[in-house]
């Protein structure tokens, strides 16, 4: 899955997979988290989200 760069303090990039539905997050340490069954709206506003470590926290937490 290509990964596409953000800017936030605690995440480096983010990929999404719509035929799976399956969202990745490219952590600052290197560390990679996937979620499944997460949805394209939900995608768009992680990506509009002005603080995207929090909207990670509080919508998939």
């Amino acid at each position: 899955m290509k990964r596409q760069p953000i800017r936030s303090t605690s995440l480096k990039a983010v990929g999404y997979d719509p035929a799976t539905l399956t969202l990745e997050l490219e952590h600052r340490s290197g560390r990679i988290t996937r979620y499944a069954n997460v949805s394209e709206a939900t995608y768009q506003g992680l990506l509009a989200a002005p603080n995207k470590a929090l909207f990670v926290q509080q919508v998939l937490g």
